[in-house]
């Protein structure tokens, strides 16, 4: 896709090919607080989809973690590699560190990402009580209440906080206008990731060529989500492991300002 001049800053019309040459596509997210999902549902928050022979998933230390995001991808237009059927699950721990380990952010000691690839549709054979869950209102989480999610294909060109970001900008002014104009921010599936700090695959090898799976932002002028101080929480996975469907090596990252 090509992005036409008459849309952009003057600043930018010289790199115009090369910005149009990262365009990819992404699901944006729009969320809304809702007291009625079901557990087959794409949500944040709230209740899982979760067969009775499956385990309900747990840190290191034995403790219940928390349903951050769920996806049916059913509910989903077609992202390229992406799942197109199944529920992919997000938890995390209800800790100060929302679970993520810094110094091994794939070890999924307090997260865990599930995926099933068949949805069982009698209710019968899922778990359905979960009040031995219930967590204080004193739980570190990044979130209270539980959203559902209204998806819209679209596409974005790379973010500036990117690590792949190049595409000889080597002016402030002009750099700042591309952040403004293409901004990363918001909730999505798949494209490119938004940081308030830095991006973790700049400087670890083994993750450079990772893509974004799922990122969460802060949201808290309709909704109460908030990722420490106004920051943003992101997944990734390697294009092989998506397309094998394989989320054992995903990484979890958030950062705040």
């Amino acid at each position: 896709m090509k992005l036409q001049p008459e849309n952009l800053p003057s600043t930018l019309h010289p790199y115009l090919e090369k910005i149009s040459a990262t365009m990819l596509p992404t699901v944006s997210m729009q969320l809304t607080p809702s007291d009625d999902l079901t557990l087959w549902q794409s949500k944040i928050g709230g209740q899982p989809y979760l067969p009775l022979d499956v385990t309900y998933p747990v840190d290191s230390d034995g403790n219940p973690l928390v349903l951050l995001a769920q996806f049916n991808f059913a509910e989903i237009p077609n992202l390229p590699n992406f799942p197109d059927k199944g529920i992919l699950q997000f938890y995390i721990a209800a800790d100060d560190l929302y679970g993520m380990n810094f110094d091994d952010q794939q070890q999924q000691s307090g997260f865990k990402v599930l995926y099933f690839d068949q949805i069982i549709e009698d209710a019968t054979h899922l778990k359905q009580d979960f009040s031995e869950l219930e967590f204080d209102e004193d739980a570190y989480l990044p979130f209270t209440g539980q959203y559902s999610i209204e998806f819209t294909l679209t596409s974005q060109p790379i973010s500036a906080q990117d690590d792949g970001f190049n595409i000889g900008i080597d002016e402030d002014e002009v750099y700042e206008s591309y952040s403004e104009t293409f901004a990363s921010t918001g909730h999505r599936l798949g494209g490119y990731p938004f940081f308030t700090q830095s991006d973790p695959r700049g400087y670890k090898e083994n993750i450079q060529d990772y893509i974004l799976l799922f990122q969460l932002d802060t949201d808290d002028a309709e909704n109460d989500i908030m990722w420490g101080d106004s920051g943003v929480g992101n997944f990734f996975i390697h294009p092989e492991d998506l397309k094998k469907r394989d989320f054992s090596k995903v990484l979890y990252n958030w950062d705040c300002c």
